[in-house]
């Protein structure tokens, strides 16, 4: 009679969040564009509620000495207006990062809505194949010019300013995602769980929200978290030529701080004055990039998987039980004298 096993205990590693952070412990940069991201995030936070916090001057504050060098008064230096370097920065931060992510979110709507039915409802013959044709035709035409060509000359007919710049930029960047959103849509109807639900009898438009849509986030996601620091480049871009926003102003822009120390030659004489805002431009685009990096490896289950085995301590080995015996009264087999396993004759002559 053997003993009983205990079950073995469960480990809790299928939990989302500690998924989430072993996938990011596994990758170094993804981790860092994770935490870089998160502090952006909260500093225009704090900046928006209480500035005071970590913005030592106002937007058109003279502080009294004219370009200098940085310094613990002045971590940027000052710039030919006297005004700290550090504290524009930093109050251009909401602005551009709320840019980025409004133009993206208002094109990924708009774009994934389009995709969504362009891909869903391409059933030639029908209103609603007609209706597809016509999405992607349009779409056609405005991925024909370049996004920043078309972007500056719809931002010169609705004129200069922060809100026409980015109502530009956000007509010129909705094809794309529906593009992107058309392609998934098409791979994914096709699939056996789909015609399953559609021979269950459930309708299209729950078919689409409920099976396709679901399916169809992950690489969207991913693009969307991608697109932000892309996004925040053509802006400062636009900034940079000068029809966004001015500088100096009551909202200061990088891109626009960027066109100010480079004109007159400052940049020569005093090269300190481009690199905050310069520096702020290429730490956010690349945290989001990382960061997007690390979601596609998080999202992508065959890549999650991979990484959490990687990443997932090795379970310690189980020590080999013995069974317990019992004492028993065995009758063991009369040996005979030839027998190797035999004992000597008692009485034993030849």
């Amino acid at each position: 009679m053997s003993a009983t096993r205990a079950p073995p205990v469960r480990r809790r590693t299928d939990h989302p969040i500690v998924v989430f952070w072993r996938v990011l412990r596994a990758n170094p940069l993804s981790l860092f564009g994770f935490l870089l991201v998160a502090l952006i995030c909260i500093t225009a936070l704090i900046v928006v509620v209480a500035p005071h916090l970590i913005v030592p001057y106002g937007p058109q504050q003279e502080t009294g000495p004219i370009n200098s060098p940085p310094s613990w008064q002045h971590l940027f230096g000052t710039d030919g207006l006297s005004f700290d370097i550090y504290s524009n920065v930093m109050l251009a931060l909401p602005l551009d990062l709320g840019i980025g992510v409004g133009i993206a979110g208002i094109s990924l709507l708009i774009g994934g809505a389009l995709g969504l039915i362009a891909g869903f409802y391409d059933t030639p013959g029908k209103l609603s194949g007609y209706t597809s044709v016509s999405i992607m035709r349009l779409t056609d035409i405005f991925l024909s010019f370049p996004s920043l060509i078309l972007a500056l000359t719809i931002t010169r007919v609705l004129g200069p300013g922060v809100v026409n710049t980015a109502i530009a930029i956000s007509i010129t960047w909705w094809p794309f995602y529906v593009r992107l959103v058309r392609g998934e849509v098409l791979a994914v109807k096709h699939l056996p769980y789909v015609t399953a639900a559609r021979a269950a009898g459930v309708t299209e438009n729950r078919i689409l929200l409920r099976h396709v849509l679901r399916n169809v986030l992950e690489p969207l996601i991913v693009y969307f978290t991608l697109d932000i620091g892309t996004v925040l480049v053509t802006y400062s871009t636009i900034g940079y030529i000068g029809v966004a926003s001015k500088y100096p102003g009551p909202q200061p822009e990088w891109g626009a701080m960027l066109a100010y120390y480079q004109s007159g030659g400052l940049i020569n004489t005093y090269p300190w004055l481009v690199l905050a805002p310069g520096a702020a431009i290429f730490v956010t685009v690349l945290a989001f990039s990382l960061l997007g990096d690390g979601l596609r490896d998080i999202l992508d289950p065959r890549t999650r998987r991979a990484f959490v085995r990687g990443a997932a301590p090795e379970p310690p080995a189980e020590r080999p039980t013995a069974e317990p015996t019992e004492a028993r009264d065995e009758e063991l087999p009369e040996s005979s004298p030839g027998s190797p396993l035999g004992s000597p004759n008692p009485g034993g002559g030849t």
